[in-house]
């Protein structure tokens, strides 16, 4: 732009060369420096207002921008976008599935599955999953940071996630890394069982109880425990949980009866299947109630269904190529983690997009998004995003 000005500031100077005397020429070209800065600016405006060619090009450049901009958000609508609809889902989730894909090519794969090919699959259905799931806490994140509330999420549903992702993450670490866990699980399957807990699946439960701990936070912090308690019944769950799990561990220890740290981690992952079962019910009520999904992310749904097909789809194909079906009964967490996921996604889904949609539409709790879906076709049917 600055080019283009530059340019056509001499050629008005040339201009005015040519058709005054010496003497004036002259004067117009020392005088032009000596313009104070709010005239040289007004003087470049007026240029450029004057110019029809230099108009054009500002127009194509602004056009060329705001494409890119529309673009980009998009390619980013998991974090940007909050109604779910349209175009933002179909480029979103295309993205979520491209970097998936990049990141199984050039990730370690898994040495035990029986072809190099089959292993690219696998790491890159991984992969995805795991991006589906570790972005699918962001999209609540940063709606409860740009309401500055979180009014519209259930605590119930926060104070289970927090736990019930402890549990799991726990459990993956134990059985990815821990070479006694490995020794207990060889001598229950066999010698030639594996352990199909892999790398992803163990950076995705530590990510998520993170983040699911940070969500629990913002209740606390933008409005308070106190005007959004957790209900006695789910506080009464927390405790009895907790409390079988910090007994087991005395249980093994005293043999009260035959059990061992294996058997200890595969509580945990009942735990986690536990409160998989039952930390959306409470959200699911609280919408019914309010007759919205205000305040509730779609994005986190969406996402979240599309991490638990995936999961299942690989737990299933991994333990079809190994001819060995122990992979899914010794890895039953990850199976109906996202079995259950997909049935209460389905529920949130229809609440969303069908029996509160105008509701979820019209609230203005998307003031903060970066675009919509109107917009969006606007573009798409001007030509700007291609």
């Amino acid at each position: 732009m600055t080019a283009v000005v530059n340019a056509l500031k001499q050629r008005t100077v040339n201009a005015a060369n040519a058709s005054l005397p010496v003497q004036s020429a002259t004067t117009v070209s020392s005088a032009t420096p000596l313009l104070e800065d709010n005239e040289r600016d007004q003087w470049e405006n007026d240029l450029v207002d004057n110019d029809p060619l230099l108009e054009t090009q500002s127009n194509t450049s602004s056009q060329y921008a705001r494409s890119y901009k529309r673009l980009l958000s998009l390619l980013l609508a998991p974090v940007t976008d909050e109604r779910g609809h349209g175009w933002a889902v179909v480029l979103g989730i295309t993205t979520i599935f491209i970097t998936g894909t990049v990141l199984g090519l050039i990730m370690p794969k898994n040495p035990h599955l029986p072809t190099v090919w089959y292993r690219t699959i696998s790491s890159c259905i991984g992969y995805t999953y795991f991006i589906s799931w570790s972005v699918s806490f962001y999209p609540q994140l940063l709606a409860n940071y740009r309401r500055r509330t979180t009014r519209g999420l259930s605590p119930d549903f926060c104070a289970l996630n927090v736990l019930g992702f402890a549990c799991y993450a726990t459990y993956n670490v134990a059985m990815y890394g821990s070479p006694y866990i490995h020794k207990l699980y060889r001598e229950r399957y066999g010698n030639d069982a594996e352990i199909t807990v892999q790398s992803n699946d163990v950076a995705f439960a530590v990510h998520a109880f993170l983040l699911a701990s940070l969500t629990l936070f913002q209740i606390g912090y933008y409005d308070g425990f106190r005007s959004q308690t957790p209900s006695r019944f789910i506080g009464k769950v927390l405790l009895a949980v907790i409390s079988l799990i910090l007994a087991f561990p005395i249980v093994i220890y005293w043999r009260i009866w035959k059990s061992n740290w294996l058997d200890f981690v595969y509580v945990l992952s009942f735990v986690k299947i536990f409160v998989t079962m039952i930390k959306y019910v409470p959200q699911v009520i609280l919408n019914f109630q309010r007759k919205s999904t205000a305040g509730w992310s779609i994005w986190q749904i969406l996402l979240d269904l599309n991490g638990g097909l995936l999961s299942d789809l690989q737990l299933v194909l991994d333990a079809t190529a190994l001819q060995d079906f122990s992979g899914i009964t010794g890895n039953l967490a990850k199976f109906f983690l996202g079995f259950v996921s997909i049935v209460f996604d389905a529920i949130f889904m229809v609440q969303h997009y069908a029996l509160y949609r105008s509701d979820a539409n019209d609230s203005g709790d998307d003031s903060g998004s970066i675009l919509t879906s109107e917009n969006v076709n606007d573009d798409i049917s001007s030509g700007l995003v291609v």
